[in-house]
Formats: structure tokens, sequence, C-alpha cells
């Protein structure tokens, strides 16, 4: 019987043999929960479920201590940076700037380094050196997360939701299962600025995000709503983690066009978000008809309030 190929085992790829071999002997009951792997160079290899982070030895057993755990080395930290960048460093001059890329099956890979800035353009990070951090977060599938929020929210027609959560909150997992929900009947935009919601690939969408919804994949989120609404005439508009002046004018841009917005920001609640000068404004301009906030630890993905914005909806 041939395996299937899961995107924890496209995650893990990236990996020397050495920290390969560990982590794909992890039991399956622990491997199909792990959020985030974990190098740190000169310290133990590491995963993350849900709040907790736990050492791997070895033979794949999930520990406390790291007395036992597989260590990293620098052949390690720049095997999988070379690795994860297809050996062709100079070819992804913006995933450097920005401290991650996006690996097949929609994995994100991040680094932690000294950065080395361009003399001819202030602030710009050119590239990375002495590399002490990766952490390869896997993209998960999750088919029927968003069925509460999606029947809470959408059940009676077209809404503006902006969902909140810190970290590991599973918002973009919630987002892509809300985008297959909603794209297998209606026109959709995806603004898919990293490329973990769809998955691209020579122009194919890897994971299942709707039947009726057009990606602009690696664009920046400004330019991506920009030309979405210009020239895809969508119903719906989904992006990514919202916060800056820009995401907001284009956002607004869209709203006046007719088009209704699904996009997660991090926040841990409500009120939080109300105070962040940027998500502030759109929520009091009336942009969004709902909020959903989502839990963490074990009761990560799962909506824990809802919230109807300025009794609009």
């Amino acid at each position: 019987m041939i395996k299937e190929i899961t995107k924890f085992d496209k995650g893990i790829s990236v990996l020397t043999p050495r920290l390969y071999s560990a982590v794909s002997r992890i039991p399956d009951i622990e491997s199909k929960r792990i959020q985030d792997i974990r190098l740190r160079y000169g310290k133990s290899l590491s995963v993350s479920i849900f709040d907790k982070e736990y050492f791997v030895t070895e033979d794949g057993v999930l520990v406390n201590s790291d007395e036992k755990a597989v260590k990293i080395t620098k052949e390690d930290m720049e095997q999988v940076f070379n690795t994860a960048f297809k050996n062709s460093i100079h070819s992804f001059s913006r995933e450097i700037s920005k401290g991650y890329i996006t690996v097949d099956g929609g994995n994100r890979v991040g680094f932690c380094g000294t950065a080395v800035k361009n003399p001819l353009k202030q602030n710009i990070v050119d590239k990375l050196k002495d590399i002490s951090s990766i952490n390869i977060r896997i993209a998960r599938e999750v088919i029927g997360c968003c069925e509460d929020i999606y029947s809470r929210v959408f059940s009676e027609g077209d809404k503006s939701l902006l969902i909140l959560g810190p970290p590991c909150s599973g918002k973009t997992t919630i987002l892509r299962d809300l985008c297959r929900r909603l794209g297998d009947t209606r026109r959709i935009s995806l603004i898919d600025e990293r490329n973990e919601i769809s998955a691209s690939s020579e122009g194919l969408t890897r994971n299942n995000i709707g039947k009726m919804t057009d990606v602009f994949c690696s664009y920046e989120k400004y330019d991506g709503i920009m030309t979405a609404v210009k020239v895809m005439s969508p119903k719906i508009l989904v992006c990514d983690e919202i916060g800056s002046k820009e995401d907001s004018k284009a956002l607004e841009y869209a709203v006046n066009s007719g088009v209704c917005l699904v996009a997660t920001a991090h926040c841990p609640d409500f009120e939080e978000a109300k105070k962040r000068i940027t998500i502030s404004k759109l929520i009091k301009e009336g942009v969004f008809d709902y909020a959903a906030v989502l839990g963490t630890g074990t009761m990560c993905g799962r909506l824990i309030r809802l919230v109807k914005i300025n009794g609009k909806a």
C-alpha cells in the first residue's frame, strides 16, 4: 500500500537526513497534531503541539527534557536554509527580506539570524547570515473546521468577517476552510501573499479552496486587493493578516466597490482589536459585520466569541 504524502511529510522534506530520520519516527497520533518544528543552533530539536513545546529524540520520542534530544549543528542550519531556498538564495530576495519562505504544501519556513541591510535601500534586509533559528510551520487543511462560523455568519447571505486570534490560534486554517466553503458557491478572490492558503504551484492550487476561487499568489496585499476588485469582480475578497495602513486603504476601496471581506488579524480579543489604530478604524467605519475570536491551546481553531459589530449585520 502506497503511503499518502501529507503536508507534514512535505514540511519535513527540507530537513537534513539526520533530523528527518528523527522527526519521521514520531508516532502518527502525535505528528498529526504538530504545528511547528523548531531548529535552534547549538540547542535541541523541538516541536510545538498547541501551546506546549517538546524535544525530539533520535527515536522520535517527544520528551520534556532536552537531555537526550537531537542536537542542532551549524551544518543542519545551513543545509535546511539552502534547501528551503532551493540552493538559489539570490532568487528569493523578497522572501529573505521578510524572514520566511513558503515551501511545498504551503508550509512556511521562518528564519532568525543576523540581518545584512542593503546600503542603497534604507532599512531593507538584503540577506541573512549566521542563521540561529529556523521554524517550520505545518500548513494543515482541516476540512469542515469553519462550519460553526459559516453557519452563524454566512447562512443568510454574504457578510464581511474579521477573524481574530493570537499566533497559533488557527486563523489561517479557518480562513483556508472558509475559502473552500464560500468559494464553492460564490465568486471569491483570494489574496494569498505567502502562498500558504492555496499552496499554488505552476498555476494549480494544491489545497481545496473552492470551485469559484481566483488566486492572487505572492502579491503584496495592497496590489492584490486593488487588482482583484478591478479585474475579477469578486463577491467576497479573502486575505490573511491585515494591519498596515496600506491594507486599510485597499480594504476600504474594496468595500466601497460593493465587495464583502473575510480577513484575519493578530489580536487576542475584540477589545484589543479596537485599540489597534488601523483595525479600529476599519471597525469604526463599519467595514466588518462580524468579528470572530478564536481560542488557543486545546481550543485552537475553535470559535469562542462572535461579535456583531455596530448592529449593522
